[in-house]
């Protein structure tokens, strides 16, 4: 069975999803980890700022902002 995932932001507001791994970007996969942002976790695409920058999630009840060029690093799967 192939598993299709995709860069967090192009998930579709309002539906969860599964992070399914983080690439090493310009910020330190250690910065995610403090904010609960881990494979495994799910996360909620809520809104975005008028240019896409930055994006809110909801991630283990908190909501959190993170750049569009830190969250393109994440990926999701569908639940």
């Amino acid at each position: 069975m192939k598993v299709d995932y995709i860069p967090l932001p192009e998930a579709v507001p309002g539906r969860e999803y599964i992070i399914n791994h983080i690439e090493q970007g310009k910020t330190d996969i250690k910065n995610y980890s403090g904010h609960g942002i881990i494979p495994g976790v799910k996360v909620k695409f809520l809104f975005s700022g008028p240019s896409n920058d930055p994006i809110a999630y909801e991630i283990m009840g908190t909501v959190i902002a993170l750049r569009y060029n830190d969250s393109k690093n994440i990926f999701v799967t569908t639940i």
